[in-house]
């Protein structure tokens, strides 16, 4: 999907774009060619900041049809979420993986254990995240069933990712220590072998 930003009939935010977002800071890490480039550490500071800044935005979504989709032969129920709603719990559901699989080549042993209660918090709402499109993979990762995403109800989504929400509140919550714990291994990483890390990058 295209990239088109606004707020009127006929426009819709891409999967992209969120990833864009959510990785502001070294957009870099968003993309699959340049990863390969990045330390395993590195990796795992830049995706846990990602996903926290994903369960931050997610949490603020207010999930109306504020975007409509660009397709104009679809026919869109008014409980189902729009064409930018998708596109943003699809980049989130890529960062998570992102920082499952860097995590745990980071070498840290905190930053896997707050891997570990990610995948807790993921099971425990295992039924809800299914209910909208979202099947967790034996190794801890998330998958999406296109089909059940693209006419997932607004409000089950809401009561899923809604800030007072349980697994939105703890995924923030976890992924922001994650990030910290990520940061304090490639600060130690960096002051062994001489160098300066600069977080603000």
């Amino acid at each position: 999907m295209s990239i088109s930003i606004g707020t009127s009939s006929g426009t819709s935010l891409s999967t992209n774009f969120y990833l864009r977002k959510y990785y502001s800071n070294n957009q870099n890490a968003a993309k699959s060619s340049k990863r390969k480039e990045l330390s395993s550490a590195a990796l795992a500071f830049e995706d846990s900041r990602a996903l926290s800044r994903a369960a931050n935005s997610l949490s603020k979504t207010d999930f109306t049809s504020k975007y409509q989709s660009s397709d104009s032969k679809k026919t869109t129920k008014d409980e189902d979420i729009d064409d930018s709603t998708r596109a943003s719990i699809e980049a989130f559901v890529e960062t998570y993986n992102n920082a499952i699989t860097s995590g745990k080549k980071s070498g840290s042993r905190e930053t896997n254990r707050y891997i570990k209660q990610l995948n807790t918090l993921s099971k425990k709402h295992a039924d809800e995240l299914e209910d909208i499109g979202i099947s967790i993979n034996n190794d801890g990762t998330l998958k999406i069933n296109d089909a059940l995403l693209k006419t997932a109800d607004k409000t089950k989504v809401k009561s899923l990712l809604s800030p007072e929400k349980e697994y939105s509140r703890n995924l923030y919550r976890i992924s922001r220590k994650m990030n910290r714990a990520a940061e304090d291994n490639i600060r130690a990483l960096a002051n062994l072998q001489g160098m300066h890390f600069d977080v603000s990058l």
